[in-house]
C-alpha cells in the first residue's frame, strides 16, 4: 500500500491530505499533521474522499451520447467550431482543476480561436466582488492570510457560516481566544439583520468609530466621514431591522478590539450589490487597521483566476462573462471545464433553453447535469489523478501530486487538440512541470515563486504585497428584493457541511449521506405556525419566475420573514431571477422575494 501525499479536492482551505492506494483504489485518507493549514484535522468530507473518488464518472469520450474514441471526438468538436469567429466561443476555467490545466485553457483560447471570452465559472458566481473590491482598496486581489488568526483578538464574521462551509477554518477559529462577532440576514446564530442590509449596517459601524475619535490618513478618509455621517442609529436599526442595543453591542465590540480581523462570504458577495458590500467591509478594515481573513469556494477559485494572462491579439478586446456567453446573449460553441451552469446560473429553466442551443463541448472527471445536456463530452483527469498545483483561498501555491492512475489532464487534451489549429508549437509540452514554469515567467505576481521547491513540496506564494490603501466610501442602494403582499418572505439559499456544491461528488459518499439535511425549503416556527405547515408537508414556493415543491422543515436557525434551502439537492436556481451586480456580473442568489403555500400535489 502506497502513501502519497496531495491536496484536497474541495473548499478553498485547501488541506493537504494522506492518501493510501493499493491497486490504484483509494483506501482510506488521513489528515497530515504537519499540515500548518489543517493542522492535522481535515473535515469530514475530505476524509471522506475514498468513498467518492471511483463513482458518477466520466470514463469516455461521447458525440450525441455514443461512445466514440478521443481521436474522433476531438476531430469532430474541430471540424464543428473551426469557422466560427472569436466573439461566438467561450470558455471557463474551473477551481476544480490545476493551475497548469487552467493555464493551458485560457492560452488555447487565445491561440487557436482568437477570443477573450474566458471567465472563471467559480469565481463570478462566488467571489470576483472581493476580488475586484480589494483591488480597488488595496491594489491587490487577496491579502488573506490564515496565520492572522494568531494575532487578532476579536472577528467579525459576516455573510459566512464557516462552520458549515469552511469547518477546518471553524475549528482553526475555535481553538484560539478570540471575540467573535456573527452578523447574517439568513442564520439567527448571532446578530441577524435584514437581507441585503450590510452596507448600511457597515456604515454604521464606521460612523459610530469615527465618532468615538477613530482617524485615518488613508486616501479618501474625509470623502468615507462625510459619506457615512447619515448612518445614525435610528437609520441603522430600521434599515436592518435590529434595535440600538443591538447595534451598540457590536460597535463596542469592534472599537474595543486590539487586531480586528473580518471574515465574509457569499452572503455578502452574492447580491445585486455585492461590491459596494465588500468595498464597506474593506473600508472598515482600513480604519481599524485590521486583518482579511476571507476565503473561497473551491479548492483553486483563486488559482483558475490568477491564470489569465493578456495576448497581443486577443488580450486587448474585453471578453465576455459567464452570465453575458450563457444567459444573455449565448455564445455558439461552449468549451465546458468542470462547471455546471445546467443547475448553479439563475433562472434556470431560461438557462437550460439557451443550452440546448449552443454546441456545447464538456471536459468533466463526473457527471452532471450540463455534461448530460452536452453535444461533446471528453473525459479528463480530477485532481486525484493530476500533477501540478493550485492556489488556495489565502492564495497558498501548493503541489498537486497524482494519487492515482486515470484519464489525461485538460492541458493534454487540448495539446491534442491543438494540432488541428496547426498550433502545436504553443502546447509542446510534455510534464506539467514545464507548464509551472512558463506560468512563473508569464503570470502576473507569479514570477517571484520558486519552481523547485513548490514541486518538491513546499508551499509557495506570488505576490501578496498591498500596491495601496484607499477608502471607497459607498451608499447603501436598498434591498436587492422587497417583499409585498403577494411575495411576503426572502428566499436565501445556504451550504451544508456535508454537501459540495452541486454534490455531483459528496452524494455518493455514504458517511456524508447519512449526515446530510434532507432537501426541502427551511421556515420559522413562527412562520410555520401562521401558514399552518407542519414539518415534512409538501409546500410550494413561488417567485416572481417561477415555482418549486418541496418538503418543509422547520427551524429556529431561520428568522421569521426568511425561507432558507440548501443548494445542492435540487435545481433552486429555478425560482431564482437573473438580477445581478452591474460590475461584478456575481448574481443575487440571497435575497430573492417568494411568496409560500401548503399544497397537498405530489412533488
Amino acid at each position: 500500500m502506497k502513501e502519497i501525499i496531495s491536496t484536497c479536492i474541495y473548499c478553498g482551505v485547501g488541506c493537504k491530505l494522506k492518501y493510501f492506494v493499493d491497486k490504484n483504489k483509494i483506501i482510506k485518507v488521513e489528515g497530515l499533521e504537519e499540515d500548518e493549514v489543517s493542522e492535522g484535522a481535515p473535515c469530514i468530507k475530505g476524509l471522506t474522499i475514498h468513498e467518492v473518488y471511483n463513482k458518477n464518472r466520466i470514463t469516455a469520450p461521447l458525440i450525441n451520447g455514443k461512445e466514440v474514441s478521443l481521436k474522433k471526438a476531438l476531430k469532430y468538436v474541430y471540424e464543428k467550431t473551426k469557422d466560427l469567429s472569436p466573439n461566438e466561443v467561450f470558455f471557463n476555467t474551473s477551481g476544480k482543476i490545476t493551475n497548469e490545466d487552467n493555464y493551458v485553457i485560457q492560452k488555447f483560447a487565445k491561440k487557436c480561436y482568437e477570443t477573450s471570452n474566458i471567465d472563471s465559472c467559480c469565481g463570478r458566481i462566488c467571489h470576483v466582488a472581493t476580488l475586484m473590491a480589494m483591488k480597488d482598496c488595496l491594489g491587490i486581489d487577496n491579502i488573506t492570510r490564515l496565520k492572522y488568526l494568531d494575532e487578532i483578538d476579536c472577528l467579525l464574521i459576516i455573510g459566512s457560516n464557516p462552520k458549515a462551509t469552511y469547518p477546518v477554518f471553524y475549528n482553526k477559529l475555535m481553538s484560539r481566544k478570540i471575540d467573535i462577532i456573527k452578523v447574517n440576514s439568513f442564520l439567527s446564530d448571532g446578530l441577524t439583520i435584514k437581507p441585503g442590509s450590510e452596507t448600511a449596517l457597515l456604515n454604521g459601524i464606521i460612523n459610530a468609530l469615527i465618532k468615538k475619535g477613530l482617524k485615518s490618513k488613508i486616501e479618501g478618509f474625509e470623502s468615507l466621514k462625510k459619506t457615512v455621517k447619515k448612518y445614525d442609529e435610528d437609520l441603522v436599526c430600521t434599515v436592518c431591522g435590529i434595535n440600538k442595543k443591538e447595534l451598540n453591542e457590536i460597535i463596542n465590540k469592534i472599537c474595543k478590539a486590539k487586531v480586528l480581523g473580518v471574515f465574509h462570504g457569499m452572503g455578502l458577495t452574492q447580491q445585486v450589490n455585492s461590491i459596494e458590500n465588500v468595498h464597506t467591509l474593506i473600508n472598515l478594515v482600513l480604519l481599524k487597521k485590521g486583518r482579511i481573513l476571507s476565503l473561497r469556494g473551491e479548492i483553486n477559485v483563486q488559482g483558475a483566476g490568477d491564470m489569465k494572462v493578456p495576448s497581443r491579439k486577443a488580450g486587448f478586446t474585453k471578453g465576455m462573462n459567464i452570465i453575458e456567453a450563457l444567459a444573455i446573449s449565448p455564445v455558439k460553441a461552449a468549451f465546458i471545464f468542470e462547471f455546471n451552469p445546467a443547475k448553479s446560473l439563475p433562472e434556470l429553466k431560461n438557462v437550460r433553453d439557451k443550452l440546448k442551443e449552443i454546441f456545447i463541448i464538456y471536459f468533466g472527471s463526473f457527471w452532471n447535469e450540463t455534461a448530460k445536456l452536452a453535444d461533446v463530452v471528453i473525459p479528463i483527469a480530477s485532481l486525484l489523478e493530476s500533477k501540478g498545483t493550485i492556489t488556495n483561498g489565502e492564495k497558498r501555491i501548493r503541489k498537486v501530486n497524482k494519487v492515482l492512475k486515470g484519464e489525461a489532464q485538460a492541458w493534454r487534451v487540448l495539446k491534442e487538440l491543438s494540432k488541428h489549429f496547426k498550433k502545436q508549437e504553443f502546447f509542446n509540452y510534455n510534464t506539467s512541470r514545464e507548464i509551472t514554469l512558463e506560468i512563473k515567467r508569464k503570470v502576473p505576481g507569479y514570477k517571484k515563486i520558486n519552481v523547485k521547491k513548490l514541486w518538491e513540496g513546499s508551499d509557495e506564494w506570488p505576490d501578496k504585497e498591498i500596491k495601496c490603501q484607499k477608502f471607497v466610501p459607498e451608499d447603501f442602494e436598498g434591498y436587492d428584493e422587497q417583499v409585498d403582499e403577494k411575495y411576503p418572505f426572502i428566499l436565501t439559499t445556504f451550504r451544508s457541511k456535508f454537501s459540495f456544491l452541486g454534490n455531483e461528488v459528496t452524494k455518493n459518499s455514504k458517511t456524508l449521506k447519512k449526515a446530510m439535511e434532507p432537501p426541502g425549503f427551511y421556515l420559522n416556527p413562527a412562520d410555520a405556525k401562521k401558514l399552518k405547515i407542519k414539518p415534512g408537508e409538501l409546500i410550494e414556493v413561488q417567485s416572481r419566475i417561477g415555482k418549486i415543491k418541496a418538503k418543509a422543515y422547520i427551524s429556529n436557525k431561520i428568522p421569521k420573514g426568511i425561507i432558507g434551502a440548501y443548494i445542492h439537492f435540487f435545481p433552486i436556481n429555478k425560482i431564482v431571477p437573473l438580477r445581478f451586480d452591474e460590475e461584478s456580473f456575481t448574481p443575487n442568489y440571497k435575497n430573492i422575494a417568494v411568496n409560500v403555500e401548503k399544497t397537498s400535489q405530489p412533488t
